[in-house]
């Protein structure tokens, strides 16, 4: 009888829990940012970044939501970001990739294994992780360099 009272409180306290954990209430319960969280899909748009880098002046252009960087991007996507996220994994990772700006199985394992290679979650879907741990290309008329953000 103990032994049921005991699984009943059990039950309780974890259905409590994911209760609060739901509503965002205290007790350290992390839950996962949601996806309005970002601009957008990325489309068609993308972002820029420079850097200078022994005092020369390269550009990286990346995957954007209407010139927002903040966007995520899954297999099926088909957009110039994609594009621009095949180049940067082929360049800078060593894959050989069609720049066809279509994210399909070959574009997801490239990136998971660029994501293993940085040592993050590598579940082959591009965000905001993504975007600020992977190497970009960032050039300058013929020449580039591979760097993070």
């Amino acid at each position: 009888m103990q032994k049921l009272q005991r699984l009943r409180a059990k039950a309780g306290a974890t259905a409590g829990l994911m209760l609060l954990s739901g509503l965002g209430l205290g007790l350290g319960i992390a839950t996962a940012a949601p996806a309005a969280a970002y601009a957008g899909w990325c489309n068609d748009g993308y972002a820029s970044n420079v850097k200078t880098i022994s005092s020369v002046t390269y550009t990286a252009y990346l995957p954007g939501y209407n010139g927002n960087a903040d966007c995520y991007m899954n297999p099926g996507a088909e957009s110039k970001s994609v594009a621009m996220l095949q180049r940067s994994l082929n360049v800078c990772y060593g894959r050989s990739l069609d720049v066809d700006g279509i994210f399909g199985n070959a574009t997801k394992n490239a990136l998971i294994y660029a994501q293993g290679k940085e040592n993050i979650s590598a579940d082959g879907g591009y965000g905001t992780q993504s975007r600020k741990n992977l190497k970009w290309e960032y050039t300058r008329g013929g020449s580039f360099r591979c760097v993070r953000l």
